[in-house]
């Protein structure tokens, strides 16, 4: 229960949150400071260690800062202290899409596998769909309790991305594991609330829940607040007392746009409030801000006077980055900082940590005094100090070393003098301590890829690229990195002696063999044939066997397309010219030749010769079997009648002779005895 008392907001009875958990507030916005009590406890309250209330009197802050008191945030944690205390511990009836899998529980998280998965859960949380969605119970929302387990790497090219969790009321309470995977071009114009808050991230706002194993690549996010706040980090735009662990911010742009002292932009986050960092790494990141920037967080705004719980940054770094900050407003602020760029804590608490590499800048027309860099810090607000454990920098442009860490120089990070110093949570990895968490097995995974890919099939021996994949050791840490890429090579190099079978010539050598077996004198033309032979190449592997198969058909293209030469007409010409020298009439049938002449068929090739040479002997037959007809002796024709007899038969000539005169005595008698007739009458 809660009563307001001329301005004073005083919870009656404790929030009970459970039995270990208790929070009592008292917020007096208009006398001196506020106080907030927090007993802090288990992860159910995280929430619990947070800004409460805010100073009311702005003046010493105008100085460094004009008007920032965020009223935002204040609002935020009033009503959900409001909420907690007001509303009954039940379970909401809220839904969430189905993801790729999972229930949601940590033993069966949502499964985030695609490009679809991830959008599916922005649009979840941004819709307000997530508002009660509370699987703890604890009347804060926006999948409280849940978890998500990323199983793929997603690429955003493409898509016009919003934050996960894009306000103080729509946040991100969930858990959300990466899974060690990535999540690479991610462009994001950032996106607005209703009371002007712009943020960009693949988060908005985190709030009392945690993103682990994450690692963001290749992002591009501008944010650009209308009336208030702008915040952008790689991770997040704001950590409200969440937990980030083990993720990274790699090759990215980050940029908050807001003419006025109100935002802030980070590698990891643009804002953190009572955040816990380890074994974060931002890297060759690119940080723009017109107030506060920071290599690796934007502004941490931790003052425990105010409230707040502390940011605390474990096994971290930032390594070859740039932040600029730039205001063009007077009595405006420009602070850059290789780590954070302004801080509002008595004692940052950082442990293990470095910054290697940072190029830090401060532009515009912020009068002096309300400016400044700073290899940790680029300011430490009203006395703030920094807290570090072994923690170092080194090789940055700088004009103010705020802070107290070490400097080392820049042989020391490259000899891995600075990853012995800073112990076995990093290991030296291309030329600067890394985190020393799981070896990157990226190279490993792409060669095997590449070997599952190939048809084993085309190859005489495959068993070295088998082998080399049955080698290959999993878990190994960054710290053995070099042990890693050695698989991945041997696995490359393994495929790089792999000999290709030979190509199967068997239908260039059938089409060969076919061509041995013509007689080339048939033809009119041999020579494309031949040419189609000489042309076959050897030496071909079974990845051209399209060529030698192009080969083959060019033979078998050549030889059908093979012309025969004529068949011999010459016999067939000489007896025809033989036929036409006769007189037919000389003979007594002459059809048997004619007929013969006419079955003559021109246009034969060669391989029909034998019916040509038919043809001639058909002609050359009738003609020896013609026969002549009878000649008369007195007139000189032939006759049919009798046979003419043949001038050297001598007998035949009596005969005739013998006859000739039988016939003029038969006549002579003939005339005699009609003459006596005539008379006797």
């Amino acid at each position: 229960m809660a009563v307001i008392l001329s301005g004073r907001v005083t919870f009656i009875e404790p929030c009970e949150i459970s039995n270990e958990n208790i929070l009592k507030i008292y917020c007096d916005f208009w006398k001196n400071l506020p106080y907030c009590y927090v007993d802090k406890g288990k992860r159910g309250c995280v929430f619990l260690q947070q800004i409460c209330c805010r100073r009311a009197q702005m003046t010493d802050r105008r100085y460094f800062g004009g008007m920032r008191m965020k009223k935002k945030i204040l609002s935020f944690l009033l009503a959900l202290c409001l909420i907690v205390a007001l509303v009954p511990m039940t379970a909401f009836a809220a839904e969430a899409p189905s993801f790729s899998g999972g229930t949601g529980t940590e033993e069966d998280p949502w499964l985030i596998a695609s490009q679809k998965d991830i959008i599916a859960l922005a649009e979840f949380l941004n819709s307000g769909n997530a508002e009660e969605l509370d699987a703890e119970k604890a009347g804060i929302g926006n999948c409280y309790g849940y978890y998500f387990k990323q199983t793929a790497d997603i690429d955003l090219t493409g898509v016009a991305w919003e934050p996960i969790g894009y306000s103080g009321s729509y946040y991100f309470a969930g858990n959300y594991d990466g899974g060690d995977h990535s999540i690479t071009n991610a462009v994001s114009a950032g996106k607005v609330d209703p009371d002007g808050y712009a943020t960009a991230g693949i988060f908005g706002w985190v709030a009392f829940g945690s993103v682990e194993n994450l690692h963001v690549k290749n992002a591009n996010f501008v944010a650009t607040g209308q009336k208030n706040y702008s915040y952008v980090g790689g991770i997040a735009g704001v950590c409200y007392g969440a937990s980030i662990k083990n993720c990274s911010v790699v090759n990215s742009s980050l940029e908050s746009k807001r003419n006025n002292n109100n935002n802030c932009a980070g590698s990891i986050v643009g804002y953190s409030t009572g955040g816990t960092f380890e074994k974060c790494a931002a890297e060759n990141n690119q940080v723009k801000t017109m107030a506060y920037g920071g290599g690796f967080v934007g502004e941490t705004d931790d003052d425990p006077a105010y409230g707040a719980g502390k940011s605390i940054f474990t096994n971290c770094y930032v390594a070859n980055c740039s932040v600029t900050s730039k205001t063009d407003e007077v009595q405006g602020v420009s602070f850059a900082g290789g780590f954070v760029g302004e801080m509002t804590d008595s004692a940052l608490t950082i442990q293990n940590c470095y910054v290697y590499q940072a190029t830090l800048s401060t532009e515009g027309t912020a009068v002096p005094g309300i400016k400044g860099t700073g290899i940790f810090a680029g300011n430490l607000w009203g006395g703030s100090s920094i807290v570090d454990t072994n923690c170092f920098f080194g090789a940055c442009g700088t004009t103010k070393n705020a802070g107290t860490a070490s400097e080392k120089t820049e042989e020391e990070f490259e000899n891995g003098t600075v990853a012995k110093l800073l112990g076995e949570s990093f290991a030296q990895i291309g030329g600067y301590p890394r985190i020393n968490g799981p070896a990157d097995y990226s190279e490993v995974d792409a060669a095997v890829a590449k070997a599952n890919a190939l048809n084993k099939d085309a190859y005489k021996d495959f068993s070295a690229v088998e082998t080399a994949i049955k080698s290959v050791v999993q878990g190994k840490t960054l710290a053995e990195q070099t042990e890693v890429d050695a698989m991945a090579k041997a696995i490359e190099d393994a495929m790089g002696a792999l000999v290709y079978k030979d190509a199967d010539y068997t239908k260039v050598d059938a089409a060969i063999a076919k061509v041995n077996a013509l007689n080339k004198d048939e033809y009119k033309d041999f020579t494309a044939v031949e040419a189609a032979v000489n042309a076959v190449v050897r030496d071909k592997n079974i990845t051209e066997q399209s060529e030698v198969n192009a080969m083959a058909k060019a033979i078998e293209d050549a030889i059908a397309a093979l012309q025969y030469k004529d068949a011999d007409y010459s016999k067939v010409d000489e007896a025809i010219t033989k036929a036409n020298a006769l007189n037919k009439d000389d003979y007594k049938n002459f059809t048997a030749v004619e007929n013969a002449i006419k079955s003559v068929v021109r246009g034969k090739n060669i391989t029909a010769q034998s019916e040509v040479d038919k043809m001639a002997k058909a002609i050359e037959d009738a003609i020896a079997s013609l026969e002549k007809k009878t000649v008369n002796t007195k007139t000189g024709n032939t006759s049919n009648l009798t046979k003419s007899p043949k001038t050297d038969d001598a007998g035949n000539f009596a005969l005739w002779i013998t006859l000739l005169f039988a016939g003029g005595g038969a006549a002579i008698g003939t005339s005699v005895v009609r003459r006596n007739k005539k008379y006797n009458r």
